[in-house]
């Protein structure tokens, strides 16, 4: 376990990044602001998002998957009062509803075609709305959920290595193709992105005290890290078990 890491942020690839904060911000009320030189919006419980237009033309995800073509790489659950009110309003806004649903739960795609799920919240004691899950796409779940459990603090008393849970109740669950129907193969993301190929379309930021040290952990646990680097002493590109970049970024 890397001492005293904690998520620094989400960052969200999309064509348009200021059209992508300004649909998450107006649908949940959340707060517009810039991380890193980048648009941003602040979650209900303190996570920041950010919205960063890649090198290369970002290509949206296909959902359902479809063979060949892109995939989603991870997708996020927000529950809500109004499951409905909230439909119509991200269509509104610019969503689309997707052909296929699945349970109880509505999925749309966002302006930039990632697509996210409404969930139904207690009508009475639920905010408007809660980043409720972070799910992330895998081939094989127990492997990428046991080393995110190695790698971080996150409580999996409840759920295993499944899912994992956040000190501020926020869900990470993995989706891996051995116990998900939805998908027949998962396809790692290139890093750095290549044309053509499957691109990361979200990465975690996490932040840490002692960057060296922590870079050091990651591999340990099974990490790679990336050939090209681009933060200097500030932050390490790592890959995760099932092909995830992700990176470190030392605490200010």
């Amino acid at each position: 376990m890397i001492p005293d890491l904690t998520i620094g942020d989400l960052m969200i690839d999309c064509a348009d990044a200021e059209r992508a904060r300004d649909f998450y911000a107006n649908l949940f009320g959340y707060k517009k602001t810039v991380a890193y030189d980048c648009p941003a919006v602040k979650a209900d419980n303190g996570m920041t998002i950010l919205f960063a237009q890649p090198d290369i033309p970002h290509v949206p995800p296909v959902w359902p998957e479809e063979p060949g073509e892109q995939q989603k790489q991870i997708h996020l659950d927000f529950r809500v009062r109004n499951q409905r009110a909230a439909e119509r309003k991200a269509i509104r806004l610019g969503a689309t509803k997707s052909k296929k649903q699945y349970g109880d739960w509505v999925t749309l795609l966002d302006t930039e075609g990632h697509p996210f799920c409404l969930c139904q919240g207690d009508r009475k004691t639920a905010k408007s709305a809660k980043l409720d899950c972070i799910n992330v796409d895998c081939q094989v779940q127990k492997k990428l959920g046991e080393f995110y459990a190695q790698l971080t603090s996150w409580d999996r008393n409840l759920y295993g290595v499944g899912a994992l849970v956040l000190d501020n109740g926020m869900i990470v669950c993995f989706q891996g193709c051995d116990a998900d129907a939805t998908m027949d193969e998962y396809i790692s993301p290139v890093w750095p992105e290549e044309p053509g190929k499957q691109q990361k379309q979200m990465h975690f930021n996490f932040q840490v005290d002692d960057l060296q040290s922590a870079v050091e952990e990651a591999v340990r646990l099974g990490a790679t890290k990336a050939a090209e680097q681009y933060g200097g002493e500030h932050f390490v590109t790592l890959i995760d078990t099932e092909g995830h970049p992700f990176c470190l970024c030392a605490r200010k």
